[in-house]
């Protein structure tokens, strides 16, 4: 290669660093910019975390403040209870109505302090709410103290109506129970004056619906539900004994003892939600009050003719459905209460043939048998029953 060549390689490697040196002046500033635009949105970024960050340590330390705020009053409600239950009550009756103080007292210092500030307002709502806050902590505590009454002396709840409404007059001679005890328990349902002026046909059918439309507690859930099978077996010609419904807590686990031609089912009931399961401690228990139903007739086996049958709303248990196969025990699952079914009690006295009509919350109802072989049978209405000629039974007291 020639000098001449090797100059001209030389001079073009110098034009082109020379170039490359001036393209890169020429870019510095574009990159310039870039960097710190980027860096800009870096450090807004950071600061932005920064803030949630403290936001979420905050809100950890708002919500630890509050557990330690509740744990402190579970201690403080706990020692109270420890005391005496009326302490108690009385201390969660203030704890309740003292949930509205900090609204209370926001509303009055808004008052207090804004462009027009109202003095006067602002102490006078400050005095009414404190009023109103020491009416409900008084409310509260009149309601767990009635609530304490109605848990220990169920009667009470049971003929609420009646001594609101003064239906029945009553002493302070300790008497009473005996007067509630006797009156018609239509008016447990219906108001005082309904009761003495409506037809008797028309009062009796409006107790009816207000006793079916009224909250139940468990237990008359249970006593609905097993009322609502008899009526089932009843209509399929079973003779049918109430005997969980009768016998209370002496009923042994046998809510209907049910007999047709020599066979004998005993029936447990239980009418409990959905979401729940029935164990296999239930089917033991129906099993073992079948084998002293027997051992109470002398029998030592089971005989063909007496059979255990297990209803409820709910399911078993997969345990439990393989302790009843094994113990040859039948069970019905998810069978729900029907409250329309026809509840009225129409029967027909065997020896005198008068007709008499029973409703669900007589004296008698829970011990007259239907038996449609006798032309006996339910109906919905109070006005079908005595379209057929049936009256009301005399006797009004409640079970």
């Amino acid at each position: 290669m020639g000098p001449i060549v090797v100059g001209i390689l030389v001079l073009l490697f110098v034009l082109v660093s020379i170039h490359g040196w001036f393209a890169g002046k020429a870019n510095q500033p574009i990159a310039d910019a870039y960097n710190k635009a980027l860096k800009g949105e870096l450090e807004k970024e950071r600061l932005a975390n920064e803030e949630k960050l403290a936001s979420e340590n905050r809100k950890l330390d708002h919500r630890r403040d509050e557990l330690e705020k509740r744990l402190a009053d579970m201690e403080e409600m706990r020692q109270a209870f420890s005391t005496s239950f009326v302490g108690g009550r009385k201390w969660l009756a203030r704890y309740i109505a003292e949930a509205d103080r900090a609204e209370d007292e926001a509303v009055a210092k808004w008052l207090k302090t804004r462009n027009r500030p109202a003095i006067r307002a602002s102490e006078l709502i400050a005095e009414a709410r404190l009023e109103r806050r020491a009416f409900k902590e008084r409310l509260k505590f009149l309601e767990y103290q009635l609530a304490s009454y109605k848990e220990y002396f169920p009667f009470l709840e049971e003929y609420e109506e009646v001594i609101l409404d003064e239906a029945i007059p009553l002493t302070a001679d300790g008497r009473n129970r005996e007067a509630l005890e006797t009156v018609d328990p239509v008016c447990k349902y219906i108001p005082l004056e309904d009761f003495n002026n409506l037809p008797v046909s028309e009062r009796n059918q409006r107790a009816l619906d207000r006793y079916l439309r009224r909250n139940l507690n468990n237990a008359e859930i249970g006593r609905f539900y097993e009322r609502f099978l008899g009526w089932h077996y009843e209509s399929s010609g079973w003779d049918v004994e109430y005997h969980g419904i009768v016998q209370g807590r002496e009923d042994m686990g046998r809510d209907l003892i049910c007999r047709k031609n020599g066979q004998v089912l005993i029936v447990q009931a239980k009418n409990w939600g959905a979401e729940k399961l029935i164990h296999e401690k239930h089917i033991f228990q129906l099993y073992g009050t079948v084998q002293l139903y027997l051992m109470d007739q002398e029998q030592a086996l089971i005989p063909a003719n007496v059979k255990a049958i297990f209803v409820t709303a709910a399911s078993l248990s997969p345990v439990a459905q393989r302790a009843a196969k094994w113990l040859g025990i039948k069970f019905r699952e998810n069978y729900l209460l029907d409250k329309t079914y026809p509840m009225i009690k129409c029967n027909i006295n065997q020896a005198t043939n008068e007709r008499i009509y029973h409703l669900p919350f007589d004296l008698q109802y829970d011990r007259t048998k239907i038996v449609p072989a006798l032309g006996e049978f339910y109906t919905r209405s109070v006005a079908e029953a005595e379209n057929l000629g049936f009256r009301r039974a005399f006797r009004h007291v409640n079970f």
